[in-house]
């Protein structure tokens, strides 16, 4: 495992040496194992994007769906990955963070080249459902990879690095997607996914990973929540932040089709206009999410989650006021700027408050919970939408981010450590 860098008789000559132009530089270089893990889940972002712009006009022209159908089909996506969270999160522990990563892709890759040979609804619902198993497969795992592979010092700008990888491959996913359907062929983008899926298992299999142990003779599947439990007893913020967790879950399925929805509706934007609304979004992320991780390393976790909370918050609630197109895009880069402000902080001091040896059960449960928000973000959705107004949603939204935010303000102290403690969670 890779030491840290500040620690031993070294640590005055780096302090002064963070204070240089290239220290900014030189943070984003953490090991070998850790730059083939960025790239890994780069390429398999890349495939995941690739297929953005082609699955809901595959599933209705090809398929003959309906919108309610396709997101009825999507959704069992969040479901089979929630409830394959139960054992993943073992697995990781017990297995090995390798076998479960690379178990997870090759689970995409082979989905993906079945969706290009399918006739009916029920082939691709299954089709989702096991990609929400590969995905369950694949997020305890990634998370404890990477938490195994850097230092304690550079966990923030680890996880910021992590998310900037992710982003930057969605970011050419679609767009290469739509070239390879346009240029070559429908079903080739089905293809290179597929392909990307096995280089990025080819990738994961490169990497050294740190051997770890499992506290109990006899693990159970259930033992991620007995796991959680004793996390949760050494550092009493874990509460708090999965309660946080499951919030921004419902935000996220909330967020995630409803203000799309109601662009359509209210400033009747055309497809291109979401797109490109979307982009500027996601390059927002990807140009601030390391700086904003790196900051976290300095300064701490909590300042980063409560502001960006607020800037997310704040960001959303005007987007109920908006009569122009050009708001769209002003909102939607301010309310991402908060979000890059906040996701390197929040998967940082998960890392701060989870035992080493336990990661991937606690990552496992956290993620569960965090699901089981996306379902119930869903399932209100459609009925705030129908039922009351399109601003309904948006304006749940709003609300529940403020609760995510208040819970950090309220019942989370700082958990980042300084270089002299020790590295294991210690009470509030």
């Amino acid at each position: 495992m890779t030491t840290d860098p500040e620690s031993g008789g070294k640590m005055e000559e780096t302090l002064n040496n963070a204070k240089k132009p290239t220290s900014r530089l030189a943070a984003l270089a953490i090991s070998r194992d850790f730059s083939i893990l960025l790239a890994s889940l780069a390429v398999v972002s890349l495939g995941f994007g690739i297929l953005t712009p082609i699955i809901p006009k595959f599933a209705g022209d090809n398929l003959g769906m309906t919108e309610s159908q396709i997101g009825l089909v999507y959704s069992l996506f969040a479901v089979t990955f929630a409830v394959f969270m139960l054992p993943a999160g073992l697995w990781a522990d017990k297995i090995g963070r390798k076998p479960l990563i690379i178990s997870g892709i090759l689970i995409f890759g082979v989905t993906t080249l079945a969706l290009a040979f399918i006739t009916d609804m029920y082939q691709f619902a299954i089709l989702r459902a096991l990609e929400g198993f590969g995905a369950a497969l694949v997020t305890p795992a990634a998370f404890a990879l990477t938490v195994d592979l850097v230092p304690e010092s550079k966990r923030g700008v680890a996880m910021g690095a992590e998310g900037t990888a992710q982003l930057v491959g969605g970011l050419g996913g679609p767009g290469l997607g739509g070239v390879l359907a346009g240029e070559l062929g429908f079903y080739y983008p089905f293809y290179v996914a597929a392909v990307l899926a096995v280089a990025c298992a080819v990738l994961t299999m490169m990497i050294k990973a740190p051997r770890t142990r499992v506290i109990e003779e006899k693990p159970s599947m259930f033992s991620m929540f007995q796991s959680w439990k004793r996390n949760a007893a050494l550092n009493r913020a874990l509460y708090a932040v999965t309660t946080r967790g499951f919030v921004m879950g419902i935000v996220q399925g909330l967020w995630n089709l409803g203000l799309i929805l109601f662009w359509y509706d209210r400033l009747d934007m055309t497809e291109t206009e979401v797109g490109l609304v979307l982009t500027v979004g996601t390059l927002v992320m990807v140009l601030a999410t390391i700086p904003f991780g790196m900051m976290s390393d300095r300064h701490g976790r909590r300042p980063f989650m409560i502001l960006g909370g607020a800037i997310m918050a704040c960001g959303l609630g005007m987007m109920v006021f908006i009569t122009e197109v050009w708001q769209v895009f002003l909102l939607i880069a301010f309310e991402e700027f908060g979000a890059a402000m906040s996701n390197p902080s929040v998967g940082a001091m998960l890392a701060d408050v989870m035992l080493k040896e336990e990661r991937g059960r606690v990552m496992g449960a956290y993620s569960m919970v965090q699901g089981v928000g996306n379902i119930v973000g869903f399932s209100l959705l459609g009925w705030a939408y129908e039922a009351i107004s399109p601003e309904a949603p948006i304006m749940m939204c709003t609300f529940a981010l403020a609760v995510a935010t208040s819970i950090i303000v309220l019942f989370v102290g700082e958990t980042r450590k300084r270089p002299d403690e020790a590295s294991s969670p210690v009470p509030d």
